[in-house]
């Protein structure tokens, strides 16, 4: 037994070693986590956004990923716009005992390469403060079972540091995106945990590995009042690699083109499928999905029990010539 609880917190050290490895279905609401080539790239002057995902809550031990971000147009000419945000990142497993912080300040830089605005180059920039924890007091340990049952007075057994690792990293991306009054696209490869900080809670030690992020899609409108929107991300770390990609079909309900209601269907290939719905009004973007698993690797309560909601706000930019740029 002692070896099954132990495993269970070099698993939960893991995590926290990988931590760079965090799901969010909705990547394309997390702009700044895939790519910081991204900040300051809005059609208004700022942008909030907020995301919340919950993972195998019927398990017992949820698995729960809450962002942060806001970023906005710091300096603006005929040539480039410069963008800076902060972008902040909770990840919990096991209700808790494995915790993650992230606090990252971003930075971009996008530079129009034709007469008109049209297409644009961008490149970002990105320092994080990454806290990591596990409360070993929260686990359970052979030797600390007795003929009485469970004592948690008795000692563990095994040698660990006090559960924490801070450290700091350094994330780089760039990205060509092309906008019209009518149609968008975009694409942009970025690169996270660049430093490779050493990071481990027992006497070995582990370096986690730099991960590739690859972004790429657009917005078209069609018809009269109808839009099509479409986007992939692929990402690779270590010998570990994912890829996502889909697509939703927006309806404008309202003459002005502000508000509208969309439906789509992204696929993380190999894992999951993943319904989403959602609404926008004016600069307000609310939307939900659902993760059902394809992979014979989960239990039938993970197959019923992911889902993620995402809220972001860009502020209207009167000045700005009404283009269609990326739904992100």
């Amino acid at each position: 037994m002692k070896k099954l609880l132990f495993v269970i917190a070099l698993v939960s050290g893991s995590i926290i070693a990988e931590a760079q490895t965090y799901h969010l279905s909705q990547f394309y609401s997390t702009p700044m986590l895939v790519n910081p080539a991204t900040t300051g790239n809005t059609a208004g002057p700022y942008r909030f956004a907020a995301n919340y995902r919950s993972q195998w809550k019927n398990e017992g031990s949820p698995y729960t990923t809450f962002t942060a971000s806001g970023d906005a147009h710091i300096l603006k000419n005929e040539g480039g716009v410069l963008g800076m945000g902060l972008v902040f990142l909770n990840d919990k497993v096991m209700d808790g005992v494995v915790q993650t912080n992230r606090i990252s300040f971003s930075t971009g830089y996008h530079i129009a390469i034709d007469r008109d605005n049209i297409q644009k180059l961008s490149v970002g920039f990105q320092g994080s403060y990454n806290e990591s924890r596990i409360d070993f007091a929260r686990l359970q340990f052979e030797s600390q079972f007795s003929e009485g049952g469970y004592d948690p007075s008795l000692p563990i057994g095994e040698e660990f540091n006090n559960g924490k690792k801070n450290y700091f990293d350094l994330n780089a991306g760039a990205m060509y995106s092309f906008s019209l009054e009518d149609k968008s696209l975009f694409a942009g490869v970025a690169m996270y945990n660049i430093l490779k900080q050493e990071e481990s809670y027992m006497t070995e030690q582990f370096k986690s590995p730099s991960l590739l992020s690859v972004m790429a899609g657009g917005d078209i409108n069609v018809g009269y009042n109808n839009s099509f929107y479409f986007s992939s991300n692929y990402r690779k770390q270590g010998t570990t690699n994912e890829l996502t990609l889909g697509a939703a079909w927006g309806m404008f309900i309202d003459q002005t083109g502000f508000t509208s209601f969309r439906l789509g269907m992204w696929h993380r290939v190999k894992d999951a499928i993943i319904p989403y719905a959602g609404v926008t009004y004016k600069g307000l973007q609310v939307g939900t999905s659902f993760d059902y698993s394809v992979s014979q690797q989960k239990t039938q309560s993970q197959l019923r029990s992911t889902f993620e909601i995402s809220v972001v706000y860009t502020a209207d930019d009167k000045n700005q010539l009404m283009r269609v740029l990326q739904w992100y």
